[in-house]
């Protein structure tokens, strides 16, 4: 069973037709220059995704210093010097002895933190900061 519907009457208004009226009832197909300019804005979307998603993807895998994460820089470390604390040394004699341009109290709280405390004995190294 097939149907066909046939228009009988015509749509007719008593308005003119404007530029809006117009508008409001487009061709049914957009004209080739209409695809061109589709076509370019997508492609031109298109390309700065890619290129955003490029350069994101770079940062993540290299970081912002532009080394890659896996090859992280390690410094060498630095050999600390290190005094044999003679019989009546104190870590405030030693501090005096070594302190050159630093104050010499925070000198001593120096050593104080590298050697595990405030006291040391005859023989001990000490190590310097």
């Amino acid at each position: 069973m097939t149907a066909v519907l046939h228009r009988t009457t015509s749509i007719t208004t008593t308005a003119p037709i404007t530029r809006n009226a117009a508008r409001a009832f487009p061709s049914a197909r957009p004209s080739a220059a209409t695809y061109r300019r589709r076509r370019v804005v997508v492609g031109t979307a298109l390309a700065v995704f890619v290129a955003v998603g490029a350069v994101t993807a770079h940062d993540v895998l290299a970081g912002s210093g532009g080394v890659p994460a896996s090859a992280a820089v390690s410094l060498p470390a630095q050999a600390r010097q290190r005094v044999v604390a003679q019989r009546g040394d104190t870590l405030w004699s030693i501090a005096a002895a070594h302190h050159g341009e630093i104050s010499i109290t925070r000198y001593v709280d120096a050593l104080v933190d590298l050697n595990g405390g405030p006291t040391i004995q005859a023989g001990q190294e000490v190590v310097l900061p």
